[in-house]
């Protein structure tokens, strides 16, 4: 017999503050989201169909979030400002930092093929490109495409690895990854190091 509990169930949760049972509420259909893109397309799920896979109530929904898009963005945005925490303490460090991130990147394997099968990953582009201008809104324009050229390439790096069902090693895909922005590295880098 299989399991039907919602996400809510299955964290068998009694009481908790407002600003608890809001964490819990968006992680639920977070999580439910993540479930729900392994059988259908992002625009085939409905509000409805998300809340009651997660356990909450439409009111809960909207009290979090105005569309099911929402809910995806945020939970890019945490992964990219997750991402974007690491390399930057691996720069400060002066470390080599995708093997930390590619590593992370294999051991969270489904949750990246259910999102890249949604063709999720345009989306996370984007969000990083909106995010490096918001960040950083005195970078010349050179630098700018040079750090846009370079999020392409890993980008393209990412997807042919995940493509291929992760087969090649974390250290030969971080290899990779660092020589594609090593122009970035020795020149862009160093000034932001300094702003």
């Amino acid at each position: 017999m299989t399991d039907h509990k919602t996400e809510l169930e299955k964290r068998n949760i009694i009481r908790l503050s407002n600003k608890q049972a809001k964490m819990v509420t968006k992680s639920c259909l977070q999580t439910a989201l993540i479930q729900l893109l392994d059988k259908k397309e992002l625009s085939d799920i409905s509000v409805s169909e998300l809340a009651r896979r997660a356990g909450v109530s439409r009111t809960a929904f909207y009290s979090n979030y105005q569309t099911v898009d929402d809910v995806l963005t945020e939970l890019i945005d945490q992964e990219l400002k997750e991402v974007n925490n690491s390399i930057w303490e691996a720069i400060n460090r002066e470390e080599d930092f995708f093997p930390p991130i590619i590593q992370k990147m294999k051991d969270n394997y489904d949750l990246y093929s259910l999102l890249m099968k949604a063709n999720i990953e345009k989306t996370a582009f984007f969000q990083f490109r909106d995010y490096i201008k918001d960040s950083y809104p005195a970078l010349d324009k050179k630098a700018y495409y040079m750090i846009i050229a370079a999020i392409g390439s890993l980008r393209s790096i990412i997807m042919e690895w995940f493509i291929n069902g992760c087969e090649d090693s974390v250290a030969l895909i971080s290899e990779i990854c660092d020589k594609s922005v090593e122009a970035v590295k020795t020149e862009i880098f160093p000034k932001l190091r300094e702003s």
